[in-house]
C-alpha cells in the first residue's frame, strides 16, 4: 500500500506532463499494470486542485486514489495509484518517459501489488 503524498505542487510545476500521464492511464486501462483499478471516467481536464481533491483527499477506503506524482528529472515521471479495501484491491507505481514536447510514453512499472 502507498501513502498519499502531497504531490500537488509537483503537478502544478509539471501540469502538462501530469495531465498527459493521466490521459495515458485513462486511455490505456486495459494495457496498464493494475489498470483495472483506474476508473474509465478518470478526470484529466479539471483544475489541478479539483483533481487532487477528488482522487487524493479524504477517506480513500475502496476508492481509486492517486498517491503520488513525481518528476525526478527532465525525462522521467512516475505516478502511484491504488484502490484498496480490506483484503482486496491493488495498485501500481508506473514510470513514464517524458519527451521534449512534454508528451509521455509508458516505460515500465516500478512496483505492483494486490492485497
Amino acid at each position: 500500500m502507498f501513502r498519499v503524498q502531497n504531490y500537488l505542487q509537483t503537478a502544478r510545476e509539471n501540469e502538462e506532463v501530469f495531465r498527459n500521464v493521466l490521459r495515458d492511464l485513462r486511455g490505456n486501462i486495459a494495457k496498464m499494470p493494475m489498470g483495472m483499478y483506474v476508473p474509465e471516467n478518470l478526470e484529466t481536464e479539471a483544475p489541478l486542485d479539483e483533481i487532487f481533491k477528488t482522487y487524493s483527499q479524504g477517506m480513500r477506503h475502496g476508492i481509486f486514489t492517486i498517491c503520488n506524482f513525481t518528476k525526478p528529472d527532465k525525462t522521467t515521471a512516475t505516478i502511484q495509484f491504488q484502490d484498496v479495501a480490506i483484503t482486496s484491491g491493488g495498485g501500481a507505481e508506473l514510470e513514464y518517459e517524458v519527451n521534449e514536447d512534454n508528451s509521455v510514453e509508458y516505460q515500465s512499472y516500478l512496483h505492483v501489488f494486490r492485497s
